[in-house]
């Protein structure tokens, strides 16, 4: 365990404390606390895999440790600019982009 604050650790420390609720995790998240739980239950992706690891119990309330919950966030970030290829770089894309049957897409 690192004694280094990152910034990620720092802005959740600020604006929330050492232990966010669900709710507060929503909001870093940009989701609503619903649909992040279902997530969370599914483990369908590592990301809310690892974010489901992070949860502490206090009796029936439900925590998420900020440190544990910034390196989560940072490992992510870090993955997905590691898997960022030359050629999606050079195109100007990062990832990939779903097709939606029956949606129109525009350059």
């Amino acid at each position: 365990m690192s004694d280094v604050i990152t910034a990620t650790h720092q802005y959740l420390l600020t604006h929330f404390g050492p232990l966010l609720t669900l709710k507060h995790l929503a909001e870093v998240m940009h989701s609503t606390p619903n649909g992040l739980r279902m997530a969370m239950h599914r483990k369908r992706e590592p990301f809310t895999a690892a974010l489901a690891g992070t949860r502490r119990r206090m009796g029936r309330r439900l925590y998420f440790e900020a440190r544990l919950v910034a390196e989560v966030i940072d490992q992510n970030r870090e993955q997905r600019n590691s898997g960022e290829t030359s050629a999606d770089a050079s195109s100007g894309r990062s990832g990939t982009t779903r097709r939606i049957p029956g949606v129109r897409t525009y350059p």
